[in-house]
């Protein structure tokens, strides 16, 4: 059954609170974002690998870099994940960090080569990347001074309205918010080179989203007069789902120290399952009873189009001494549809109203001398909600060492910051600003 169609038969009428697990709308973004993620090379440099390839993880950008490649190869990525959020909820301030050692990249390139006249470069690749870890918790502590829970006169279930006690006075006020899970993308590619000055690109696209997300509201008030309420709302949401999409995309080399490229990412269409259960308690100091109610487990299923992207990218290489390296995306966050739009209807138009197309920078350089390679990089983009005026910022660097003409090690540092809102109560939204940081190591051996 839909979250937000969900009641309780007896606590419907004692609470204004709405659904606080995310809505439907917030996770069509949600799933629509993708991090950058993959090898430490490919975060070592903030990703602007569009015209470059030569990396297994270009390949999610344009899987025409795939040809790029000299030799085959494969490469596996540990990441450590960091995550800092500061939460402000009524000029009050909390921080919560949370931190995860996971495995977040593997891939493979086959290069085929052919003496033909023209087409003479082949490539086969697989790729996975963990797009996005949803690894987080925080908690808001406050008061609004409005309550949200106005008990009493239902729960006397009597006639007597002189008798009846109005838990008007707020003391406090805290939401706990924790999700898990991830967003991981498998991407299959074929890409031919022609004439050795351009490449062309095709990839088949699969996404597994794995998100669940417990919160907690308690408040606790008197009515002034020596009498206390405390109200609990706990909800539970876990949302499963496959989809699919596909990438093209082309690399030009218009001279010997330059790359040119362009490439499409259609959105992810995704079939989606959840899972959604809502407990309210209510204990109140002049009564025995506590009052409490459990509907049961709830299931509904519903289809998301995430956002597009195309990417325009220009690198230019320096001889054996290193590489600079900018692209520029479009991602279509407008247009993002919850299915079927029957019953989606306000949700959709909220992502109209609410949402807009960001733009994103890429930069990346990288040095080379004798065995080492040094790298760094920085990435900007527009914030995809219209009422949120910063960007989501970052910077990168990071390092490369070859053993040997088979085996390459590669370590990457990456911090960015963003900031989002949250609304739990009806009448205020709580401010995030999130810091997330990664250190990869990467090993590529080729075959």
């Amino acid at each position: 059954m839909k979250k937000l169609l969900f009641t309780i038969s007896l606590l419907s009428v004692l609470t204004n609170l709405k659904a606080q697990t995310i809505g439907y709308d917030k996770e069509a973004v949600l799933f629509s974002t993708e991090n950058i993620n993959g090898t430490a090379r490919f975060t070592g440099m903030s990703g602007a690998f569009g015209a470059l390839g030569g990396n297994l993880s270009a390949t999610d950008i344009n899987p025409a870099g795939l040809v790029t490649f000299k030799d085959s190869e494969g490469t596996f990525t540990l990441a450590n994940q960091s995550n800092t959020t500061d939460v402000s909820y009524f000029n009050t301030k909390t921080t919560a960090s949370n931190d995860k050692l996971d495995f977040s990249h593997a891939g493979l390139v086959l290069i085929f080569e052919n003496e033909g006249e023209y087409w003479n470069k082949f490539a086969l690749g697989v790729n996975y990347t963990v797009v996005n870890n949803f690894e987080n918790s925080y908690i808001a502590k406050g008061n609004s001074d409005i309550s949200e829970y106005n008990v009493d006169p239902f729960l006397n279930f009597d006639n007597d309205n002189t008798n009846d006690i109005f838990y008007n006075h707020v003391n406090s006020q805290y939401f706990i918010n924790t999700t898990s899970g991830t967003n991981t993308k498998g991407t299959f590619s074929i890409a031919g080179r022609y004439d050795k000055t351009i490449s062309y690109g095709f990839s088949f696209v699969t996404h597994t989203i794995d998100y669940s997300q417990s919160i907690r509201f308690k408040e606790y008030n008197d009515d002034t007069s020596g009498n206390t309420l405390d109200a609990t709302l706990n909800q539970a949401l876990a949302i499963i789902g496959e989809g699919y999409g596909f990438n093209f995309g082309l690399i030009y080399k218009p001279e010997a120290h330059v790359r040119l490229g362009l490439a499409y990412e259609s959105p992810t269409w995704y079939n989606l399952t959840e899972e959604f259960q809502e407990t309210t308690s209510i204990s109140l100091s002049n009564t025995n009873n506590i009052y409490s109610e459990t509907p049961n487990l709830g299931t509904f299923d519903y289809k998301i189009k995430t956002a597009s992207r195309i990417t325009g990218s220009f690198a230019y290489i320096l001889g054996k001494q290193g590489l600079i390296s900018l692209d520029y995306n479009r991602k279509s966050y407008g247009s993002i549809k919850v299915k079927p739009t029957t019953e989606f209807n306000i949700e959709n138009t909220t992502i109209k109203e609410d949402v807009q197309d960001t733009n994103e920078f890429r930069f990346g350089a990288e040095y080379r001398f004798k065995n080492l390679r040094f790298r760094t990089g920085f990435h900007t983009e527009d914030n995809p909600y219209k009422n949120i005026n910063t960007k989501t910022e970052g910077y990168s660097f990071g390092f490369g060492i070859k053993f040997s003409e088979k085996t390459n090690l590669d370590l990457s540092y990456d911090k960015t910051t963003n900031a989002d809102t949250y609304s739990f109560l009806q009448k205020e939204d709580t401010n995030l600003n999130t810091t997330n940081s990664k250190i990869n190591a990467t090993i590529t051996i080729k075959l």
